[in-house]
């Protein structure tokens, strides 16, 4: 029997986090648990900020009152907690602009959260990671959190230039809020960290490692620090001391799993044990090969031998979870096949054709 309402999926990019969060995901439904895969960037996401406006109340209500107008647009969306209120941007960008305007839409962008400094940023997580557990305590299903208390962290706190000594107090604070969730931690890793960056460039190519490194090049970290993938090389490898001082800190139930060796049966069957699973085999199911298409974004996806085909041309396994409902192997997104279209659901991401609702029709 599962006791844990919070498990939590952590290690470095390329360690399986999402491919794995899903198999705990699905192998929870079979074995009869109602559960909720949060990935890393999920839309509207609990307790992480990517493309939210954070205000506290007093800042919101001033806002309302230099743009009064927004306050109607605003209300079909804004997330309330206690003392502030979270506005997802990307919903607003592309839903909502032009009855918001650019002069207010351009002031919540100033509440962007990744302008936030250090301070601020904290004081924000620990609101949003309380008011998530006060939500979760009055639910029974189990929920996986990917990517959330270490890696959002780590970043957050290495891009700011933070020692180790400052991030271990705060993940405390988290340890502390998350309690009442009888959590448990899963730190899929290499031992060497520059295994896993060789694995990375391998996976991703370099030009991936120096995207990383272009989107984030003006923060405090990397002011006296190689430039492009060799910044982001010791980037990594900060991670990883990080991380494993955090997981040594970690005072619930945990399990490492070092993946070097690529046996992913032998690591799938360790993590079912962990969470008290059993291994239950998915029902039969055929989909046709075909392509679907979305005129408003002028977007394509297609099935093809068992696997989705994204708009930007990645390859997803599909999970069956009935005979016309499917979901993706390593994100939360439920693809429902009906009237000759494909009905997007399950979980938004931050990737537009994700957003629940979206539907691609076939294509002759």
């Amino acid at each position: 029997m599962v006791r844990s309402q919070l498990i939590l999926m952590e290690g470095l990019p390329s360690t399986g986090k999402s491919t794995n969060a899903g198999i705990l995901l699905t192998q929870l439904e079979r074995n009869g648990h109602k559960a909720w895969w949060v990935h890393e960037v999920a839309r509207p996401h609990p307790v992480l900020f990517f493309y939210e406006a954070y205000m506290e109340n007093h800042e919101y209500d001033a806002f309302i009152t230099r743009h009064p107008h927004a306050a109607a647009t605003l209300e079909s969306f804004i997330i309330r907690r206690n003392r502030s209120v979270g506005i997802d941007l990307l919903e607003l960008e592309w839903h909502h602009l032009d009855q918001l305007g650019s002069e207010a839409y351009h002031g919540l962008c100033q509440y962007d959260v990744w302008k936030f400094s250090l301070e601020r940023y904290k004081k924000a997580a620990l609101a949003k990671w309380e008011h998530f557990v006060q939500q979760q305590m009055q639910s029974d299903e189990i929920v996986i959190l990917d990517s959330s208390i270490f890696q959002f962290q780590i970043y957050s706190f290495i891009l700011a230039d933070a020692p180790l000594t400052e991030l271990l107090p705060f993940i405390e604070q988290l340890y502390a809020i998350i309690a009442p969730l009888h959590p448990s931690l899963v730190y899929l890793h290499r031992e060497d960290t520059n295994d896993t960056i060789d694995y990375m460039i391998q996976d991703r190519g370099t030009a991936f490692l120096e995207r990383i490194w272009e989107r984030d090049r003006h923060r405090p970290y990397y002011a006296n620090r190689p430039e492009g993938a060799e910044g982001y090389k010791m980037f990594l490898r900060d991670y990883g001391t990080y991380a494993k001082a955090l997981f040594d800190s970690t005072p619930f139930a945990k399990l490492a799993l070092d993946i070097k060796d690529g046996k992913w049966n032998e690591y799938v069957d360790a993590l079912l044990r962990f969470v008290d699973l059993s291994d239950v085999a998915p029902i039969e199911a055929n989909y046709p090969n075909r392509i679907y298409y979305n005129a408003v974004l002028n977007q394509s996806i297609a099935i093809k031998n068992g696997q989705l085909i994204t708009p930007d041309g990645g390859s997803k396994r599909i999970i069956p979870l009935s005979a016309s409902e499917f979901r993706l192997h390593d994100m939360p997104v439920s693809i429902r096949l009906q009237d000759n279209a494909i009905h997007i659901g399950g979980e938004q991401l931050c990737e537009r054709w994700t957003a629940t609702g979206t539907v691609f029709a076939a294509q002759q």
